[in-house]
């Protein structure tokens, strides 16, 4: 990666930024024609064959291979003999990838099968046909099948040879059953003289478990609880790639999808509803539910059909009157809405940050406990995403403000930001707050999750703050994007699950010994736990936070977003649901 590997991270942000203009071709000016060509810059840096970095050369033939093998385990999985032996030296080391031991659990539909941590000791050895036979054994009776790898380390040991780790994971779903395996590897390669392409010598594997599912726990039922056709098509049915560029972008494009969704019932009769917030252009919807499950929008007659950019949404009860009112993130404006009980709104209070970062995402509690909800609204960029840079990427303070916000009733919303003491480490790049009392002394405190960098945890203390996040082992030096607060452990305390980045490429390289060689041995901590992935944060009872991410098994969510606690199948422990990925589109193989 030559001088650029430091740069993984922001790598992608001007890639996807450089894909953008070239699908809307701006005007060329002097600016951008400077900036095109610090993108094309990076980008050779990109190709690892092109660099210096010998350890990304190997990890990118390895990946070559491995996306080779992927093809070969798909569409020949009952007939892996003629083709796998050009992926294997002939004296290739192997066990079994899929132990016959295993336990068992079974809860409701779903069947999950785990090896104990001592369970591949006893793994015979096999050839590679009847090691990928055996894996593969479980999709045979499925139609469709996808497979992918993920090389997170490389580590030579000597110049024709090296070893991985790899993440595979396989899907596939047909006949009424669905299977999905997960699985760590280790594997030796070796390279041949005769070419650049190198085999796999030995394998082993080091984790495994399997889920076989009769049937989806879910099913896609928009259509049938949408039912109007000028409702759904085409502001709802087409993504952010069809609308961006045929939209005025005024405010922060909306090719994001970063629009927020708020549940309650605004009508008073006893059904859920809900309101989303949409992109520039495009009307806000407010769905009220019908006896029957579906819905109607009721936007423009509720007074709630606003074109503006609408991220962060809440319906909150913000004057105690006994129905949902409506909060809402414009731009640099927060705007309350009052209902007036039956599910129409009107504009009641207003209030403008003194700069004009966008507000994101919103939080209620009453944190001063005179009665009534306040707001914590975060910010995230002080321009647009992709323009505004943080730097250090692993530890930016140089981000737009949070403000909270005070409730005054009949006189309006108050910014209570540096009053309440949380002005301190408030320059962070904010995207999730959630309100909990974690030591249970009686009032809400505030945990916050900021990318490209530190988290913050706001003690309160009385209506006032101070952030102990460093002291409690609880500020998880990642890319925030996420925060879910339960008691897992079943202990009588609330837990923390904070959701990050996930990167197979960061994890290759920032451990290795020539990754920001001159940077103390904090920063570099920092950088290299930017993209270790999600965590698990167990609550002492002590005010202190242990980190449970890898025991538990939690840590890899891939470009993980707000994942929630929350028990799927009611056998009173919370599960996690963990929505991940980014601009991809309709990629059909992406897990």
């Amino acid at each position: 990666m030559g001088k650029g590997p430091w740069c993984f991270p922001v790598l992608l942000f001007l890639t996807a930024g450089l894909s953008l203009a070239q699908s809307t071709r701006p005007p060329v000016t002097a600016a951008s024609a400077t900036g095109a060509k610090q993108v094309e810059d990076l980008l050779e840096k990109a190709d690892p064959e092109a660099d210096d970095w010998t350890t990304e050369v190997q990890a990118h033939r390895a990946d070559v291979q491995l996306k080779a093998l992927s093809k070969v385990l798909v569409q020949q999985r009952e007939a892996l003999t003629d083709r796998l032996s050009s992926f294997f030296t002939d004296d290739c080391r192997m066990t079994h990838l899929r132990p016959e031991k295993m336990t068992t659990r079974t809860v409701g539909r779903v069947r999950v099968r785990r090896v104990e941590e001592d369970g591949f000791s006893s793994l015979s050895k096999t050839d590679a046909t009847s090691a990928f036979s055996s894996l593969l054994a479980p999709h045979h009776k499925t139609a469709a099948m996808r497979v992918k790898f993920k090389t997170v380390s490389v580590e030579p040991s000597s110049a024709s040879e090296f070893n991985t780790i790899v993440f595979f994971q396989a899907f596939s779903e047909g006949a009424g059953t669905r299977v999905q395996q997960n699985a760590t590897w280790s594997i030796e390669w070796v390279k041949k003289p005769e070419t650049e392409r190198p085999l796999i010598k030995a394998l082993t594997p080091l984790r495994f478990d399997e889920t076989e599912c009769s049937k989806p726990m879910f099913d896609d039922c928009t259509r049938s609880v949408i039912t109007n056709q000028e409702t759904w098509f085409p502001q709802l049915a087409l993504g952010s790639e069809y609308w961006y560029g045929r939209i005025d972008a005024v405010g922060e494009i909306n090719f994001m999808g970063q629009n927020g969704i708020a549940v309650g019932d605004v009508n008073g009769d006893g059904l859920d509803d809900l309101y989303v917030g949409l992109g520039t252009g495009l009307p806000n919807k407010l769905f009220i539910q019908n006896p029957d499950g579906s819905v109607r929008d009721t936007a423009h007659d509720a007074g709630v059909a606003w074109l503006d950019d609408t991220k962060g949404v809440l319906l909150v009860d913000m004057n105690n009157d006994g129905d949902q009112d409506l909060v809402c993130a414009m731009g640099h404006t927060i705007v309350y809405c009052e209902n007036d009980g039956t599910g129409r709104f009107r504009p009641r209070h207003g209030l403008k940050a003194g700069t004009p970062a966008s507000f994101y995402s919103l939080a209620a509690a009453d944190y001063d406990a005179d009665g009534d909800l306040d707001l914590y609204a975060c910010r995230y960029v002080k321009v647009r995403y992709g323009i505004s840079v943080p730097i250090p990427f692993y530890d930016a303070n140089n981000g737009p403000t949070n403000v909270l916000i005070r409730n005054e009733g009949n006189r309006g919303l108050k910014d209570a930001t540096r009053d309440a003491g949380l002005h301190v480490n408030n320059a962070r790049f904010s995207l999730a707050a959630t309100w909990l009392d974690y030591d249970n002394d009686g009032d809400p405190d505030l945990y916050v999750a900021n990318d490209f960098g530190r988290n913050n945890l706001y003690r309160n203390d009385g209506g006032k703050f101070k952030d102990v996040a460093a002291e409690t082992g609880s500020e998880d030096q990642a890319a925030g994007m996420g925060i879910s607060w339960a008691d897992y452990d079943l202990d009588g305390d609330f837990d923390l699950y904070v959701t990050n980045m996930f990167s197979s490429a960061g994890r290759r390289i920032a451990y290795q010994s020539r990754f920001m060689p001159e940077a103390t041995l904090k920063d570099r901590g920092g950088a290299q736990r930017h993209s270790l992935g999600n965590t698990l944060l167990a609550n002492q009872g002590d005010g202190t936070f242990r980190d449970e991410s890898e025991a538990a098994g939690v840590r890899m969510g891939r470009w993980a977003w707000g994942a929630m606690f929350v028990d799927f199948n009611n056998d009173g422990y919370d599960d996690l649901m963990v929505p991940n990925g980014f601009i991809t589109n309709e990629h059909k193989d992406d897990l």
